[in-house]
């Protein structure tokens, strides 16, 4: 799992490859908990590197994204593989997150 983090103005594109899974939720909580305490904080994690998701790396990033409303942000997902927008499906977790499909698209909306 890798993690790179890109600060644009008052935009956050937290960009994750490989598997989002229980080995990689610790990096994954403590680099979106950074960013969620900020005020206001506007975060958009693109998943196009991202070849799988389970059980733990869903609830990582809903806990984000409760972290996120509740200082006054957002959080969205974009990019994401047909394989891990299957899981959100599945999950209903669809309904649940903002999600785009490109990163352009999520930053247009961001501004």
């Amino acid at each position: 799992m890798e993690i790179a983090v890109r600060r644009e103005s008052s935009l956050i594109i937290v960009d994750m490859a490989g598997e989002i899974d229980v080995n990689a939720v610790a990096r994954i909580r403590d680099t979106l908990g950074d960013l969620t305490k900020a005020a206001s904080p506007q975060i958009v994690v693109n998943l196009t590197g991202a070849t799988y998701i389970d059980s733990s790396g869903l609830g990582i990033l809903m806990a984000a994204r409760r972290e996120a409303l509740k200082g006054g942000g957002r959080l969205a997902l974009c990019g994401m593989t047909k394989d891990v927008r299957m899981v959100l499906e599945l999950t209903r977790l669809n309904k649940f997150f903002e999600i785009y499909d490109d990163e352009a698209t999520a930053r247009a909306r961001f501004t």
